[in-house]
């Protein structure tokens, strides 16, 4: 079973994504560190991903494609697999979801929520050279329109776990593994 892990940014994605690649023996996907080590490379795809990421916007859909793709195509197919970060948009989850299809990958998501004024919170403390206020509230905006609807859609399927991350990592954790492990011991019985 693969995770599909979805929360607004500052709601411990990453944090939770190593937490839970330990436990349940995962490799990571985390798209925005895929996105910012490619920003750095002096290529025609960085550049152009640069100047995306430091405005605060969503690459394109055909790049995030490319990029999942080359990812899954150098996994072994039966390595579970935890994507952090996409799809974050409808055209992405349409993609990701015909991806995952025809490489017979099945998906959980969980979804972190956290409140908009904890993530300005967490967001303001982390700081990175990217985070400035502005774009902050231009990264929420961008959650709120693209990302919402992802999830709302994934929990019409009964596929969403939703999350409190409103609270200490290591109680996040516990919440997460009360829904998982279950999963992940049924399917081992199997």
């Amino acid at each position: 079973m693969n995770i599909v892990l979805l929360g607004i940014q500052g709601s411990g994605k990453g944090t939770q994504a190593e937490i839970m690649a330990k436990r349940y023996n995962l490799v990571i996907f985390e798209m925005g560190q895929v996105f910012r080590r490619l920003a750095e490379e002096d290529s025609k795809l960085g550049k152009k991903i640069k100047s995306i990421v430091e405005h605060g916007k969503l690459v394109p859909a055909k790049i995030v494609v490319q990029v999942l793709k080359d990812f899954l195509d150098k996994t072994a197919p039966d390595q579970p697999i935890i994507f952090d970060g996409v799809p974050r948009n409808q055209e992405q989850q349409r993609a990701f979801n015909l991806l995952m299809s025809r490489r017979k990958r099945h998906f959980r998501v969980v979804n972190i929520d956290i409140p908009e004024e904890e993530t300005i919170k967490r967001l303001v403390k982390r700081m990175r050279h990217d985070d400035t206020p502005e774009i902050i509230r231009q990264r929420i905006r961008i959650f709120q329109k693209n990302t919402k609807p992802v999830i709302e859609k994934y929990r019409a399927k009964k596929l969403v776990t939703n999350i409190n991350g409103d609270q200490s990592i290591e109680d996040v954790a516990a919440e997460i593994h009360r829904h998982l492990d279950s999963y992940f011991l049924k399917n081992h019985r199997n």
